[in-house]
């Protein structure tokens, strides 16, 4: 056997062994990321497109000056340097893409330059394609985060009558950040500009499960935020509220995952086992009840308690999935050849692993980087599961 073949990396064997070229190979990734990408360019307009733009020029131009460095820079293929790209572009908000400075003095295109810069040099560092056991888009995400916390929040979401062609920077200015009861699709329009601002509903979750949540009237109850502090849910599984640009509408991100099942280029058990996992640890983990005089009341079982039924405990779980990045994370980041194990009872393990880390994660860290930090934590035990449970031979 050639050396050429016994070194190919993940994505290229599989690739290989499913009798298609690398080229379509990852074209048909790109055609799923096509819906979470369209449904960002609709509700955030033309910054979203610029965004994404953006990064994949970024990450081009890397590619181009890294693949002149040493042996390793030889295994950067462009395909698969502008996947990862896309995937990052997509976990970022569509504000970035300005060159006007905001209201601290920050100009922020360059985030985008970076989160593409950066992304490269991982792959080059990790070997190429599908060298590394860690997956770069999580590494760059999470480097970008915590230098730029403040300027990935998204705060904007375009009106329905300015979609697709509309600024989502231009907001009122004396906007207060509120949560309007009514779904976006049938919210009163604000005359002379393209969006609105509103609360993010990451950052009202947080608040509310790390016990910092400021009781009015020196009384707050779950059905309390439900009702009165976040959007309705049909914003997050449709979209309608700010957000990233690929990751704000459920639908969407559902949709280009079930092309990628359809395909055959994921394996199924690993999205389903997350989300069922996350899903059931997150109706179980201790969460405030009430806060009363701004004190957090801690229940595990929050749905035993007389004033939460099970309607409200199902409804915040569902709040807690929609306003997160998890489904992108199952779907898109979590399946990546690179990362998930070989054979089938290793990668039942690992998806375990991702969905019992996701839920606190999300509760007590951050609802909008969560998913991020679980996943990156589960990838690293990915060598250990191919060890413990290796692949059989087949004679």
């Amino acid at each position: 056997m050639k050396r050429s073949a016994i070194l190919l990396p993940n994505p290229l064997r599989a690739a290989a062994h499913s009798g298609i070229t690398i080229t379509r190979y990852y074209a048909m990734h790109f055609l799923a990321a096509t819906f979470p990408f369209a449904a960002g360019v609709v509700l955030y307009g033309w910054r979203a497109a610029a965004a994404v733009g953006t990064v994949l020029l970024a990450a081009a131009g890397a590619v181009v000056i890294w693949r002149r460095v040493g042996t390793l820079g030889r295994q950067l293929r462009l395909p698969h340097a502008l996947w990862l790209a896309t995937l990052l572009a997509l976990m970022l908000p569509a504000h970035l893409a300005t060159l006007t400075a905001d209201e601290d003095g920050t100009i922020l295109w360059p985030i985008l330059v970076a989160g593409g810069v950066v992304l490269v040099m991982l792959l080059w560092m990790l070997g190429g394609l599908g060298a590394g056991r860690v997956h770069p888009v999580l590494v760059t995400y999470l480097f970008l985060s915590v230098l730029f916390s403040a300027d990935l929040v998204p705060q904007s979401v375009l009106q329905r009558d300015k979609l697709v062609l509309g600024d989502v920077l231009y907001t009122p200015q004396s906007q207060a950040l509120v949560a309007h009861p009514e779904p976006w699709a049938r919210r009163p329009l604000v005359d002379r500009y393209d969006a609105t601002s509103a609360p993010s509903a990451a950052h009202r979750l947080i608040a509310y499960t790390r016990g910092r949540m400021v009781a009015e009237r020196g009384l707050l109850r779950l059905q309390g935020l439900i009702s009165d502090q976040l959007p309705p849910l049909e914003d997050l599984v449709v979209g309608g509220q700010p957000g990233p640009i690929g990751t704000s509408s459920a639908v969407a991100v559902i949709v280009g995952g079930l092309f990628l099942l359809y395909r055959g280029l994921i394996d199924y058990r690993i999205p389903l086992i997350i989300v069922i996992t996350a899903y059931v640890l997150l109706l179980v983990l201790p969460i405030p009840a009430r806060f009363v005089e701004d004190w957090p009341q801690w229940r595990v079982f929050v749905m035993r308690e007389p004033d939460v039924d099970w309607a409200t405990a199902y409804t915040f779980v569902h709040y807690e999935l929609m306003a997160s990045p998890l489904l992108f994370t199952a779907l898109f980041l979590a399946t990546a050849p690179s990362i998930r194990p070989l054979t089938r009872r290793a990668r039942t393990v690992y998806a375990l692993l991702v969905g019992v880390l996701v839920a606190p994660a999300q509760l007590y860290v951050s609802v909008s980087v969560g998913p991020y930090l679980a996943l990156f934590a589960a990838s690293l035990l990915t060598p250990l599961l191919d060890r413990w449970m290796p692949p059989k031979p087949l004679v």
